[in-house]
């Protein structure tokens, strides 16, 4: 009892550290940031003018319309934004960070340089600090690259030119700012009429446009997509297909899902077309998907071992012709061996078969005493045991020759069957498997460490997140990888009645490196088998850099959470809220924060053990 009392505490004073510490990060601003992971930008700015206008003394309302403003490249609007959010909360680097780099882009560079400066000066050594000593250097760079063109120009007289390039400036791109350059009209007629590269670049480019554009070019999208014969142009159009988050775009790309002639590796960017609108109503059809994915899988192997047993049956059969032949050649043998004999004549390699040492009609020699006597041959009788050795040693030839065919069927269904039964064999894959574009390995892969602070991926001129495809493996290996990324995402918005198809799938398709993925998948939909391996991965060391991780221990943390809801453990609650004050990213402190509120101490519950 004391000790529950201890753990009540405990937890109370953790809960509201974390609600203080989430106390500017509301549900509006967390719910626009999942839009904007998304890159569903019209969607996330909805939400933060929601939370302006109900919390209108929160920065980060601000800060975060500031950058779904930026990221569209109003940068006027952007920099307003930014400038309220500093007004509110001045002692955010974030945020000044956010009005510098607005600063940069409408080429106010002496305002630029100021707020860099106050980043630098007030958080040394930070990740915006970082990126204030990049943007300064890109700074430096392009007046450098003025004062060539200025000396050019006196040099040159090329008054037209240098005054277009110093007037202008350079341009920089700014990380994760799309440069729209042409319009989607453009971009449409490269994709219809331009030659191979061309159609690369149109259908890059095409998906760093908002889903409100993209959507009145859909039925143009599906069209080309059709009919285009370039992977990695099909492959980027079922992405800018997906980004329109459209219903008929949905039910073009769960199409391809289904369609069994599609190769995986396209059905694999389908699905991550499909993420930028997944939802749990399209948990019940991926759950579909991956079922048929194990139907078929079956009916292989059903196939398979009926194959098997049809090839055992041909094999015997060519084994009994065999037996057959080798008793005929035997016998032929034994024949042409009686022939040879009569005809006073042994094979060998030097004489050919019926040459006879001795003329007709001419006496052999002296027989010693005790051997056999050789038969004189009249002409006549030689001459029929030749024609009978010919026939002879025909049909030894051409038996032979069945019998080397018949082996040469055998080896062949041999090879089959091999091929065959590989099919009925289940091997646990021990290589990294791609999920979703992520590569699991059996650890977190090590990355340069980011100072904590607000998700690196939010701040401007961050680098962002872009489709990329790698070199694609075997077919085997892409239907792994999709089975594999279904089961994830089922884990996030599946119902605990899945389980069982995402059991089946598992036992089909397991990888060694993605074990604690699919224990974590059991986690969320109530299977805790895994619980104690997944609590020993958020005390492993990580760099808070590596968002797959950080996203990874942030669903751990919400996992535990629900396992603590029914389940008492003082030493996990007490992880729980240690994480929720130290983690070093706040995506997992704000997922601690939240799995606290879930937990209940032993005094108000019956005791369970974990």
């Amino acid at each position: 009892m004391k000790n529950n009392k201890k753990l009540l505490c405990f937890l109370t004073f953790f809960v509201l550290v974390g609600c203080v510490f989430a106390a500017e990060m509301t549900d509006n601003i967390k719910k626009g940031i999942s839009k904007m992971s998304l890159n569903r930008l019209d969607d996330a700015l909805t939400f933060f003018e929601r939370e302006i206008s109900s919390n209108p003394g929160n920065g980060l309302g601000y800060y975060y319309a500031g950058d779904v403003y930026y990221r569209k490249g109003d940068f006027s609007k952007a920099l307003e934004l930014y400038q309220k959010a500093v007004e509110i909360e001045p002692g955010k680097p974030a945020y000044h960070l956010g009005a510098g780099i607005a600063y940069l882009s409408l080429g106010q560079y002496d305002k630029a340089i100021e707020e860099f400066q106050v980043v630098i000066n007030n958080s040394p050594g930070s990740y915006e600090a970082k990126l204030a000593e990049q943007n300064l250097g890109k700074i430096k760079d392009m007046r450098r690259n003025k004062e060539i063109v200025t000396k050019w120009q006196d040099s040159e007289k090329n008054v037209k030119v240098v005054e277009q390039v110093v007037e202008k400036g350079p341009e920089i791109p700014q990380p994760g700012i799309p440069v729209q350059t042409v319009s989607i009209e453009t971009l449409v007629k490269d994709l219809r009429f331009g030659p191979e590269t061309k159609r690369k670049e149109a259908s890059k480019t095409l998906y760093n446009f908002p889903s409100s554009q993209l959507e009145p070019y859909l039925a143009q999208f599906i069209y080309h997509m059709d009919k285009e014969k370039n992977e990695e142009v099909k492959k980027n159009l079922l992405l800018v297909i997906g980004k329109t988050q459209s219903q008929q775009a949905v039910d073009y790309l769960f199409g391809i899902l289904e369609n069994p002639e599609q190769m995986f590796d396209v059905k694999m960017v389908a699905l991550m077309a499909l993420s930028e609108t997944l939802s749990p109503d399209a948990a019940e059809k991926l759950k579909n998907v991956l079922d048929k994915m194990v139907i078929t899988k079956t009916k292989i192997r059903e196939d398979a071992k009926a194959r098997i047993e049809s090839i055992d049956k041909r094999i015997d059969e060519l084994e009994s012709q065999k037996f057959v032949l080798r008793n005929d050649i035997t016998k032929l043998r034994v024949e042409r061996q009686s022939i040879y004999d009569k005809l006073n004549v042994q094979p060998s390699a030097e004489e050919g078969p019926g040459v006879l040492p001795v003329a007709p009609g001419v006496a052999p020699p002296e027989v010693a005493p005790g051997e056999r006597k050789i038969e004189i041959l009249t002409p006549e009788q030689v001459r029929q045991l030749r024609a009978q050795l010919r026939t002879v040693e025909n049909d030894i030839h051409s038996k032979e020759a069945r019998l080397a065919r018949l082996e040469k069927q055998i080896e062949n269904l041999n090879a089959e069957k091999t091929k065959y039964q590989q099919l009925l064999v289940k091997r646990p894959t021990t290589a990294p498997v791609k999920i979703l574009g992520i590569t699991r390995a059996a650890t977190p892969q090590t990355q340069q460490e980011v100072p904590p602070g607000m998700p690196p991926e939010m701040l401007p001129g961050a680098p962002q997140m872009q489709p990329t495809f790698t070199q694609a493996g075997s077919e085997e290996e892409q239907e792994q990888s999709l089975a594999l990324s279904i089961i994830k995402i089922l884990g996030r918005i599946g119902k605990p009645e899945h389980l069982s198809v995402i059991e089946r799938a598992w036992e089909e398709y397991r990888a060694d490196s993605f074990e604690l993925d699919y224990g974590l998948v059991r986690a969320q939909l109530g299977s805790y088998e895994y619980i104690e391996k997944l609590v020993s991965r958020l005390q492993e060391d990580y760099p808070p850099s590596d968002q797959n991780e950080v996203y990874f221990r942030a669903d751990i943390v919400k996992a535990l959470g629900n396992y603590l809801a029914t389940h008492e453990n003082q030493d996990y609650a007490e992880l729980v809220a240690y994480l929720a004050e130290s983690d070093p990213n706040q995506v997992v402190k704000i997922a601690a924060s939240q799995a606290l509120s879930k937990i209940k101490t032993g005094e108000e519950r019956p005791a369970k053990k974990s």
